[in-house]
């Protein structure tokens, strides 16, 4: 892994806490090597509990949490996008507003949620997933989003786009060191671990498995595409 592949990245997730749960070890290893990470919380979280608690005050307290959770990986931004949680389509409005990000932070990485992943899937990550893959196209081309350019907001060619929680890996960030950091990260999202303890053991198991396939003692792994110009 070069270091000067990853030193802008934007990491695009629907939900408070998918970041971190998903490549928390990675973005604590890359902030911790100098690198720019910032994170774009689409949804608002509001549907994500069991508990007898209003859909506003759910999404106030996981705001908060993504904050700090944030924080303790050396997040530079986040940005909350607070679209309704679970109710996100991969509409051309959507993808323009990704796109937008793209163009005004020209990140040289972005990470998203993998939308071919077969079985289990939450629409919202789907959904996702493929407006930021397109999204990737309309900022890269600057014929999508004229008004843009017209404005002073240039094209931008992102290089690599890694998709989460995929099946089938080919990409693996070792995060030995870092392992620590995630726990206590995702951990900050309290209104969504209860047992923190199990976590951290159930965690570090599968860690420790994807892990092997790569010859590391614990690794978080992803599926990499590199970007062509067009």
């Amino acid at each position: 892994m070069s270091q000067e592949e990853f030193r802008n990245i934007l990491v695009v997730v629907a939900h408070p806490d998918d970041a971190e749960l998903s490549a928390g070890g990675s973005i604590a290893r890359w902030t911790r090597e100098g690198a720019t990470v910032r994170t774009v919380v689409c949804t608002n979280g509001d549907k994500g509990t069991k508990e007898d608690i209003s859909p506003f005050d759910l999404a106030r307290i996981r705001e908060a949490e993504q904050l700090e959770a944030s924080r303790i990986l050396g997040v530079k931004e986040t940005i909350f996008l607070r679209h309704r949680d679970g109710e996100l389509e991969d509409t051309r409005a959507f993808r323009n507003q990704i796109a937008f990000l793209i163009r005004h932070f020209r990140p040289d990485t972005i990470l998203t949620h993998d939308p071919w992943r077969t079985y289990y899937q939450h629409p919202d990550h789907q959904a996702i997933g493929h407006a930021t893959f397109k999204a990737v196209v309309y900022a890269r081309d600057h014929h999508f989003l004229p008004e843009l350019t017209y404005a002073g907001i240039g094209a931008h060619h992102t290089k690599n786009l890694l998709y989460l929680n995929t099946r089938e890996p080919n990409f693996f960030v070792d995060i030995t060191e870092t392992f620590d950091v995630k726990v206590r990260a995702v951990c900050a999202h309290k209104c969504q671990i209860k047992n923190p303890e199990a976590f951290e053991k159930r965690t570090r198991q599968r860690l420790e498995d994807a892990g092997r396939a790569a010859g590391f003692p614990v690794a978080e792994s992803f599926v990499i595409t590199r970007m062509r110009e067009g």
